[in-house]
């Protein structure tokens, strides 16, 4: 039996502007937090993958985690590579093309056109649009899923000319609600807002219009896509979202999918976008963010608000839901201002008390990535935080997660 080949991953989270033909800023000194963004990677590796980092773990950090039970895949110091693994990039651009090289087995990948377009505003819109008439659920209004506009001239006219109670969102034609989206009021638009899309006009060529709805339920599925447009690894979970539709974390199940009653249609419209993926010749994961909202005739499911042709945030959190087998896990990351946090890993622990993370039970919270960042002299700067910090909580059930979430605001929220 032919033993699996390792992965080595490599969380290039700058994708979407890399499709835009920019240079990755992975490669530069990095003004934002890219750097610290693969130690909220960790665990999405498996048994025996690896994962490149451009930052040690610091070591205070790597000993909690032992203690915990929860060992960290094999690392790699970026620009370190490990060349018989197999390289497995978050998404596929040029320059993760050219990383690929490397490797003793260039990793199978789609075309990097099929790939910009299965990641666009004008592919997501147009399936989901077949796709809600294909189920009879298309609104009479087509402004309900999203117009695409080319000039700023235009964006104004149709915004001025349309009236929704909560506004709209404006998104660019790649991009996400961290770099390329703006909420914007109805009616006439101000001097900011107008500076702001005209930008994001400039960068992406065209935006997507959306009314902005009363979301009730944020969820996402993930699986894969292979030749003749199969689907496979089906799987989902809850979002948490910021008020502008930014991603703050995941809940998972014990099933690891959707809640009922929605997780049969987003399954079907998984299984319909696999098969249009697989038409324009791409190849490879995808996340698809959907939501519930309150129309007129009552809570309704959208299926398609965000196609990422692309590995997802959520992985990680995945990863620690195999670990941890039939518990309710709820992982997210903050700004380490918004908490009250600890000098050190012990001091978490003791402020938590019982409900510490326990390796014997896999339940309680867990500090998943650092809390703190090494530095070279600690009499002028005491304690470093890194940009984001991440957690876990672990249950097992709904009763016990909303337990520990109360627990931690105790131990870690500000008054």
């Amino acid at each position: 039996m032919q033993s699996r080949i390792p992965r080595e991953y490599y969380l290039n989270a700058d994708f979407d502007s890399g499709l835009l033909g920019r240079p990755s800023l992975l490669e530069t000194g990095d003004p934002t937090f890219l750097h610290e963004m693969a130690w909220h990677f960790l665990f999405a590796p498996g048994p025996g993958d690896s994962l490149i980092v451009h930052r040690d773990l610091p070591a205070d950090f790597l000993a909690y985690l032992d203690s915990k039970g929860l060992r960290p895949p094999r690392l790699t110091l970026h620009p370190g590579f490990t060349p018989d693994s197999i390289f497995t990039p978050f998404g596929w651009n040029s320059h993760t093309e050219s990383m690929s090289s490397r490797y003793k087995a260039v990793a199978p990948h789609p075309a990097l056109e099929a790939v910009k377009l299965a990641n666009s505003r004008t592919f997501s819109l147009e399936l989901e649009r077949l796709h809600a008439e294909d189920d009879g659920s298309r609104d009479p209004e087509p402004a309900t899923y999203g117009n695409l506009f080319v000039s700023l001239e235009a964006l104004e006219g149709f915004l001025a000319s349309r009236h929704e109670s909560l506004g709209w969102v404006v998104k660019g034609e790649h991009g996400h609600a961290g770099t390329a989206n703006r909420r914007v009021p109805s009616g006439p638009l101000g001097a900011e807002d107008r500076r702001i899309l005209a930008g994001i006009l400039a960068d992406h060529g065209r935006v997507a219009v959306e009314p902005w709805h009363d979301r009730v339920l944020d969820m996402s599925v993930n699986f894969r896509v292979a030749a003749g447009g199969a689907m496979s690894g089906y799987r989902g979970h809850l979002l948490l979202n910021s008020r502008d539709g930014a991603f703050l974390g995941v809940k998972i199940l014990p099933s690891r999918r959707p809640p009922e009653p929605w997780d049969g249609a987003l399954e079907a419209s998984a299984a319909a976008l696999a098969r249009a993926l697989d038409a324009i010749g791409y190849h490879g994961p995808v996340g698809v963010d959907a939501y519930v909202w309150n129309s007129p005739q009552g809570p309704r499911l959208r299926s398609m608000v965000d196609i990422n042709a692309r590995l997802s945030m959520a992985l990680p959190a995945h990863g620690l839901a195999d670990r941890l087998p039939g518990k309710t896990l709820l992982w997210m990351w903050t700004k380490p201002r918004k908490l009250d946090l600890p000098d050190g890993y012990g001091d978490l622990d003791a402020r938590l008390g019982p409900d510490a993370f326990r390796s014997e039970t896999g339940t309680g919270i867990l500090a998943a990535s650092p809390l703190i960042v090494p530095v070279a002299d600690s009499r002028k700067v005491p304690v470093q935080r890194p940009k984001r910090v991440g957690f876990l909580f672990s249950a097992v059930d709904e009763d016990g997660l909303a337990g520990l979430q109360a627990a931690f605001s105790r131990a870690l929220g500000r008054a």
